[in-house]
């Protein structure tokens, strides 16, 4: 028995329709469909596109992996720290703040990279030693005046990681 295309067409889109109001996901292939490929990957790729600065950190007194981004959304500007982001977890009192210098360790001396006031601006408390994790960051905020993120021990003036605001 032959079909039309119109026909086979017809019970198609019968089949979808049926299919979106009870709440079914049809895989791909029940409508001999070429199976698609997850989009995740290309999300990011875009999410990069749209970031307005990105950065990998750099050891400073700890070993640091991972990176940020800063991009808009929801109207708000984000800096999202990356999901491979990992910092020294028994330093206390760690913050994710910003410097107007593109080498912020240049003026200071090791192990500490201790930072003096008036050379950065705290954004918040880091909420986790790994992982990723996002921080709105104030209007206050002039990110056209800061050229690094810092990752810092306020309790003993330590800077753990820094990275270079890259746009």
């Amino acid at each position: 028995m032959t079909r039309s295309p119109r026909t086979v067409l017809s019970g198609a889109l019968t089949l979808v329709a049926a299919a979106a109001f009870s709440g079914t996901v049809l895989p791909a292939r029940s409508l001999g469909l070429p199976r698609a490929e997850p989009i995740t990957p290309a999300l990011g790729a875009v999410a990069q596109a749209m970031a307005k600065a990105t950065g990998s950190f750099r050891k400073a007194e700890a070993p640091v992996s991972g990176g940020f981004t800063i991009s808009q959304q929801g109207g708000k500007t984000v800096l999202t720290l990356s999901g491979d982001f990992k910092t020294n977890d028994m330093a206390p009192d760690l913050w994710v703040a910003f410097s107007p210098s593109a080498t912020p360790l240049a003026m200071s001396k090791a192990p500490g990279f201790p930072l003096k006031p008036g050379t950065y601006t705290l954004l918040s408390k880091l909420k986790s030693s790994q992982g990723g994790q996002s921080y709105v960051i104030p209007a206050s905020i002039d990110l056209k005046a800061q050229k690094s993120v810092l990752i810092w021990c306020q309790k003993f003036n330590a800077t753990m990681a820094w990275a270079p605001l890259k746009p």
